[in-house]
């Protein structure tokens, strides 16, 4: 599945009888119990949460995408670079795809802009009040153990690596049924230098699942305004597929 393609299937849900986009964070539940034995590894996981949050401001990564499909055994995988930045209003962020296809999608101030160069095409889709949701291949990173808590099920499942570095896995499972009619469980990698997740993997009731990895992440490089601006060329279409309500 494409960058954008994701992105306007999770639009084409908010006028499907879902009404959602993906992160449903207003859904209040009791959590599931912990096994005794990983209660005390849950909460170092949930202490190094918090303490990034605490001090996050914005980061930098190269990020790497795959999308695993099973019922046609297809894999299919997106690099390009990672921009986000907190600000009082939320977060800003961008990805700038370069293989297989260039492209670059922006989510700020409510919308998320998907600009492609090839096509010389610039889509618009309005958020509406799901702008808070938007960053779902994010979800993690910057937010509180008791945010999550809140959403989802939260269970330690083991030490791991990725790709060499040492992290903690942990599984959300969604407490939300509009939540997770589209995803069954969400596994993150929580980083143990960085305490955030450097990989997240979305898994579909299907079972097809979409994994984020980060590298080369750089936390507090300073990030500007500029950064988050789309430079187009002239002649540029643009197009607005879907307004969220």
């Amino acid at each position: 599945m494409m960058p954008e393609t994701i992105l306007i299937r999770l639009g084409q849900l908010l006028h499907s009888r879902y009404h959602c986009f993906l992160l449903c964070l207003a859904v209040f539940a009791y959590p599931a119990p912990i096994r005794a034995e990983t209660g005390s590894e849950i909460k170092k996981v949930f202490e190094r949460l918090d303490n990034a949050g605490k001090s996050l401001v914005d980061l930098s990564a190269g990020i790497i995408q795959t999308k695993v499909t099973l019922v046609v055994n297809d894999t299919s995988t997106d690099t390009g670079k990672l921009l986000l930045k907190r600000t009082k209003s939320g977060n800003r962020t961008r990805l700038d795809y370069r293989t297989p296809e260039e492209k670059t999608l922006l989510i700020d101030k409510g919308k998320v802009l998907i600009y492609e160069p090839k096509l010389k095409r610039l889509q618009e889709i309005e958020l509406g009040k799901n702008r808070d949701q938007a960053e779902f291949m994010l979800v993690g990173i910057g937010q509180s153990s008791r945010n999550l808590s809140r959403t989802y099920d939260v269970k330690y499942l083991k030490e791991d690596n990725v790709n060499g570095v040492k992290a903690s896995l942990i599984e959300l499972r969604p407490k939300s049924g509009k939540t997770s009619a589209m995803f069954t469980n969400i596994w993150l990698w929580i980083d143990y230098n960085f305490g955030i997740p450097i990989q997240t993997r979305l898994t579909e009731s299907s079972g097809d699942y979409l994994t984020f990895r980060l590298d080369n992440i750089k936390i507090n490089p300073n990030l500007t305004d500029k950064q988050f601006k789309l430079n187009l060329p002239p002649g540029i279409e643009k197009v607005s597929p879907m307004r969220s309500k």
